[in-house]
């Protein structure tokens, strides 16, 4: 079963649901995913003896920010921003310089390993990724780059770019054929096609793939652990993850849970700042 024909049937359901009943639904959604953000926010502005003692749902009674102080401080949290943000930005304009051309190519050129191509997508960003962890170990040890920031970008970027590529190609598997061939006949090359043409009308989807791309880049988790070992070159979610096991010396619950807030702040910056090209992405679906 296609995940086209999946996603349809999804579609036909929630519009036969009456108005109110979605957005019944819809509200619970959201509200079962905000309570884990909730009980975090709630505890990051109490002391540790007041969390203690109290019931997690219970709002604070002595506000205070000094969890959000003590751990910006002791997480070194500038540092560990600036390497997510290397490795995050980093890997999505690899994906995207690999997968928009090449997403051209096999969709509006009709190049000939179209299917090739899109097999081979599709299997790199279905595998599991424990499959490919220890070769990327061994090559990072190989090119003397373990612990490096920068040689992240590369397995990140290359697997983003097969799911780029998948995704963009579906996209202008459905762009309109009229309008490339008005620019050919206009004397456009293809270069000028894909530059002039087809990525400004496809920039909302463009900024859909590339959000979906870049949270999953600043929440890369496996890969940073393994190839990350120093506290200098750490990323902002193994950072937190240290406080939580104690390997950084085991810090209070609520000092773990205000870093948890604090490593969630950039990636929201991102997300507020191109939310209505995601609104429009989402809602265009594909050129039609």
């Amino acid at each position: 079963m296609s995940s086209r024909s999946s996603a349809s049937r999804v579609r036909r359901v929630i519009a036969a649901l009456p108005r109110s009943a979605a957005a019944w639904v819809l509200g619970l959604v959201a509200v079962g995913w905000s309570v884990p953000l909730i009980l975090a926010l709630n505890a990051s502005v109490k002391s540790e003896a007041e969390f203690t003692a109290t019931s997690v749902w219970e709002p604070p009674q002595n506000f205070t920010l000094a969890n959000f102080i003590q751990s910006f401080i002791y997480m070194e949290f500038p540092l560990k921003v600036a390497n997510s943000l290397v490795i995050s930005f980093g890997a999505l304009a690899l994906s995207l310089v690999i997968a928009i051309p090449v997403a051209y190519a096999i969709t509006i050129g009709r190049h000939r390993w179209r299917t090739f191509v899109l097999a081979t997508c599709v299997v790199i960003f279905l595998m599991p990724q424990e499959a490919f962890a220890y070769p990327i170990f061994l090559v990072a040890k190989l090119v003397h780059m373990y612990g490096n920031v920068i040689f992240l970008i590369f397995p990140l970027g290359l697997s983003g770019a097969a799911f780029a590529t998948f995704l963009l190609g579906m996209v202008m598997s459905r762009f309109p054929t009229s309008v490339v061939d008005a620019a050919e006949i206009d004397g456009a090359s293809r270069w000028q096609t894909l530059t002039r043409v087809v990525l400004p009308m496809m920039t909302p989807s463009i900024v859909v793939v590339g959000l979906l791309l870049f949270i999953a880049n600043w929440n890369e988790y496996l890969l940073t652990l393994l190839l990350l070992p120093d506290s200098s070159s750490m990323t902002v979610p193994l950072a937190v993850s240290m406080f939580n096991y104690g390997q950084m010396g085991g810090p209070p619950t609520t000092i773990v849970a205000a870093a948890s807030i604090l490593g969630a702040i950039p990636s929201l910056i991102v997300f507020l700042l191109f939310h209505r090209s995601l609104t429009r992405g989402i809602t265009a679906g594909a050129i039609d």
